[in-house]
Formats: structure tokens, C-alpha cells, sequence
């Protein structure tokens, strides 16, 4: 094994320990924005890792689209709604019984996922390679996806200005 490929190594294992750390950081702060920092942390390292492994184009928009915009938008939803970590509890507490079903029905989906994953990657696709064909099919194929997505992260700001109006 050369030096590039032990440093590589090295690199990888780094930069997923950083993603695991700041995750569960993520996961486990009581402050609302240290959390939106630590989740900006834990996308980067994804954005590393995505660069790592030669895909240039998915580390640049991680970077772009996750690590800056999506963040840059769930601190101005924390900073406009002004939530208090105790009224959070106790809506957590009222919807603990939705989350345990939404986090069943994720897990089976993520076990589904796994055990499927040796057959998507069993024949390599053939034209995928460029970012014009990516692009192709992200604004052709996937339009209309692409758009709802927008229009939903549209929709959960506008949602938390109306919130963040209606608490004043």
C-alpha cells in the first residue's frame, strides 16, 4: 500500500469520525444554534469525504446547497421563530409517539436500502460521468422534483415568518 493510499485511507476514516461527532453533536446540544453550527460542521466533512472520493461535482454542491444555503435557512427559521428549549420540550414530548412511527417506518427503509445496495451498484451506468449529462437529467428527467423541492424549503420559510409574526 502506497503513501497516497494509506494518507487517503487516513483522510477517509478522519473525516468520518468528524462527520459521526459533529452529527451526534448535532443531535445531543441544547442550543438550538450551536446545533445549525454543528450540523454546517458535519456537512462539511460529508463535502470532504464526497471530494475524497473523486466526486467533485456532488463535494461542491454539499458545500454549496447543504453546508451554506440549507444552514444559512434553518438559522434564520431559529433565529425568526425564537423558540425556547423549554416549549420545545413539551412539544416534543406531545409528538413522541409520531416520532417512534416516523423513525420505525425510516429504519426499515434504511435496512431495505442496505440490503438492496449490491444491486444498484452490480452494473455501472453508462453516461453518467459528466456534469452536462448529470444536469440533463437532474433538469429534464427530474424537473419536477427538482422544483418541489425548492418550493418546499419556499414554503417552510415563508411558514416560519408567519410563526415568528404571529408570536410577536
Amino acid at each position: 500500500m502506497g503513501s497516497y493510499q494509506t494518507g487517503a485511507y487516513v483522510l477517509f476514516f478522519f473525516l468520518s469520525f468528524v462527520a459521526i461527532l459533529f452529527s451526534l453533536l448535532m443531535l445531543l446540544s441544547r442550543n438550538f444554534v450551536h446545533s445549525a453550527v454543528y450540523l454546517a460542521a458535519s456537512l462539511l466533512s460529508f463535502a470532504g469525504l464526497y471530494a475524497l472520493l473523486n466526486a467533485t461535482f456532488i463535494a461542491l454542491l454539499q458545500l454549496f446547497i447543504y453546508a451554506g444555503a440549507i444552514t444559512i435557512v434553518v438559522i434564520f427559521v431559529i433565529m425568526m421563530t425564537r423558540v425556547g428549549v423549554g416549549a420545545w420540550d413539551e412539544l416534543l414530548q406531545e409528538q413522541s409517539w409520531f416520532a417512534a412511527v416516523i423513525v420505525s417506518v425510516l429504519t426499515i427503509g434504511l435496512i431495505n436500502t442496505v440490503t438492496a445496495v449490491s444491486k444498484l451498484f452490480a452494473k455501472p451506468k453508462v453516461g453518467i460521468n459528466t456534469t452536462t449529462a448529470l444536469a440533463e437529467i437532474l433538469f429534464k428527467k427530474h424537473l419536477i422534483p427538482f422544483e418541489l423541492a425548492s418550493v418546499v424549503l419556499l414554503v417552510a420559510l415563508v411558514g416560519a415568518i408567519y410563526l415568528a409574526k404571529e408570536a410577536e
